[in-house]
């Protein structure tokens, strides 16, 4: 094993990706996608994106074991008619959206909701937006009913319970929940993984429940320019959400700076 894995921050249509992917595929174990591949902030046409989204798709078929494609809220509000209803985000285009939902139903046992990665001895966790212990209490409440002492986000079980909310009737509902940071109505105290802002993450001291003490969790969503900030970090987090790839080797760092270093 090379213990190495390879995050794709958020590609908004952007071709960032590719020129990190093609030099690293073979060094590393993991290549992970952290989500929103469509819904850009600069101007790209339906079929650029499409394309662009394909490729990655069609990257995933050829190597399905060593990528790992994560869903976004900017893909969920496509995947999902009732999350679209319930909590779509910004920028959706509602004239291209029946072409990119037979995109996601006709591919989505490729997609993921999160994904954990032993690198090191150090168990990473891999969302969208970041697991906070408000929501994670709340799909409890709601959904799977696991004393609190039982419930630990290290535990491969729990990942595959994360993931398949993504096929349970409660899931786009339970995805849906947007923080006080993101809504123009208060929101509630966090988002969910697909929606939970770089702001409604604890930085300083990781919260005991729920295991979240006990692994590093690596996400986007938080949108950084790049220039100035790299990544936001925490004690057990870092946000990377900065058009650049970064590379989980001895602890995760800005790609470029690794590259001498192959």
């Amino acid at each position: 094993m090379k213990n190495r894995v390879l995050v794709v921050p958020d590609v908004h249509g952007r071709t960032f990706w590719k020129e990190d992917v093609r030099k690293w595929l073979e060094a590393v174990d993991r290549v992970v996608f952290l989500g929103d591949y469509l819904d850009p902030y600069d101007y790209y046409t339906a079929d650029e994106l499409y394309a662009n989204l394909m490729e990655i798709i069609e990257l995933k078929r050829r190597e399905p074991e060593k990528v790992v494609l994560l869903k976004g809220n900017h893909d969920e509000h496509y995947a999902s008619r009732l999350f679209r209803e319930l909590g779509g985000g910004s920028r959706m285009d509602v004239a291209n959206w029946d072409r990119y939902h037979e995109v996601f139903s006709g591919n989505r046992a490729l997609f993921r909701l999160a994904h954990l990665e032993v690198v090191r001895g150090v168990p990473y966790v891999f969302t969208h937006a970041g697991l906070t212990a408000y929501w994670l209490s709340k799909v409890n409440e709601t959904l799977w009913h696991i004393d609190d002492d039982e419930l630990s986000v290290a535990d491969p079980a729990i990942i595959d319970r994360i993931n398949a909310l993504a096929w349970d009737n409660w899931g786009p509902e339970l995805l849906a929940v947007v923080g006080h940071c993101r809504s123009w109505f208060g929101g509630e105290k966090t988002g969910s993984m697909l929606w939970a802002d770089i702001r409604e993450h604890s930085l300083d001291k990781a919260p005991h429940e729920y295991g979240l003490d006990e692994v590093f969790q690596v996400f986007g969503h938080t949108r950084l320019d790049g220039e100035e900030e790299d990544m936001i970090r925490g004690d057990h987090l870092a946000m990377v959400d900065s058009q650049k790839c970064f590379l989980i080797d001895d602890g995760i760092s800005v790609l470029q700076a690794k590259l001498a270093k192959r």
